[in-house]
């Protein structure tokens, strides 16, 4: 009996660690297996690029074209997952829907319009007398009608003028019961509330540049800090060490610049030639300063490993200089 147990206790030992063992397995391989990434590009008269990320083995793998049209296509094992086609598929599958709605639509109109001519021949012959004798009865009615109302008008418009002329005498005698007097303090009470208004404005502009003016000097005081000044140095290691690892390891390429004028083509030059600490003698820029042209092409690739990120975040997040330096930043929390 005790042997069946440590038979069936050393099996579940067994399964636990080869679970944990596969488990770590996964972890390590997610942390250290890089992400690959790839793009080419070519340009002449038109665009083409294709751009590649796969893991593992291409385990994973996503391509995006662009020709013209754009899609992207998703395989795991190399079976395709996912995929968004190109506008002009889109374009056309929505053009054949569109068809045969409206061919539906167009068959279900013929049908009605053909079931309400039958249905107005029909009821046409049987109304034709009754229409008649209704017009008749209708066009007697109207005129009883408008007898009447021209005689209630011209009862009631000698009751209404009356009505106006009382009121209108009673105004003018209001008007001229106000003073002069009256008239002065009127206005001299919304000059009054003209100017308070403009100084409780200028009360408030001035405290909003007080407030202003306080937030900035508080703020530089924490910037020049020797935690803040430590933090922005760690920040910029930081990131050159994120730009060292997510740079391309190969990259490789050709570009002709012509905008039609020297002046302008010299000034495109000058700009690009700013970024040449990034790409180096590892791509070629020349000037054509007679024909306005862009043609050229670019293939570079790179990997990036999920441990080196979570490396640099670590040390970001758990430093306690950048740890103070927030805890400066929020000043209501620290007046409070």
């Amino acid at each position: 009996m005790i042997h069946i147990l440590l038979l069936l206790l050393k099996i579940i030992g067994i399964t636990l660690l080869s679970l944990l063992g596969l488990i770590l397995l996964i972890i390590l391989v997610v942390l250290f297996v890089p992400i690959r990434y790839s793009l080419n590009v070519e340009a002449d008269k038109s665009v083409e690029a294709r751009a590649c990320v796969s893991w593992l083995l291409h385990l994973l793998h996503a391509k995006a074209v662009y020709d013209g049209a754009f899609g992207i296509v998703i395989r795991v094992f190399g079976i395709p997952v996912k995929r968004i086609p190109a506008p002009e598929e889109k374009k056309t599958k929505k053009s054949k829907e569109k068809h045969k709605e409206k061919k539906r639509a167009r068959g279900k109109k013929a049908e009605q319009t053909q079931d309400r001519d039958d249905t107005k021949e029909e009821a046409g012959t049987e109304s034709g007398a009754e229409t008649a004798a209704g017009e008749t009865a209708d066009a007697n009615r109207t005129e009883n009608e408008t007898k009447t109302a021209a005689e209630e008008v011209t009862c009631s418009a000698p009751d209404e003028t009356a009505v106006l002329s009382e009121t209108v005498e009673s105004e003018g005698e209001k008007k001229e019961k106000l003073s002069f007097f009256q008239k002065l303090v009127q206005f001299v009470r919304a000059v009054r509330a003209f100017f308070s208004k403009i100084l409780y404005t200028i009360q408030n502009i001035c405290g909003k540049i007080e407030k202003v003016k306080e937030l900035v000097g508080y703020y530089s005081e924490v910037l020049k800090s020797e935690e803040g000044q430590r933090t922005f140095a760690l920040a910029k290691r930081e990131l050159g060490r994120l730009w060292k690892h997510i740079a391309p390891t190969k990259l490789r390429g050709s570009l002709t610049i012509g905008m039609g004028d020297p002046a302008a083509t010299g000034q495109i030059i000058a700009i690009v030639s700013m970024f040449y600490p990034i790409y180096g003698n590892n791509v070629s820029i020349t000037a054509d300063f007679d024909e306005k042209c862009m043609r050229g092409s670019l293939y570079l690739k790179g990997r990036i490993r999920i441990i080196t990120l979570i490396r640099i975040a670590w040390r970001v997040y758990f430093n306690k200089d950048v740890k103070t330096f927030l805890h400066m930043l929020k000043r209501e929390e620290n007046e409070a």
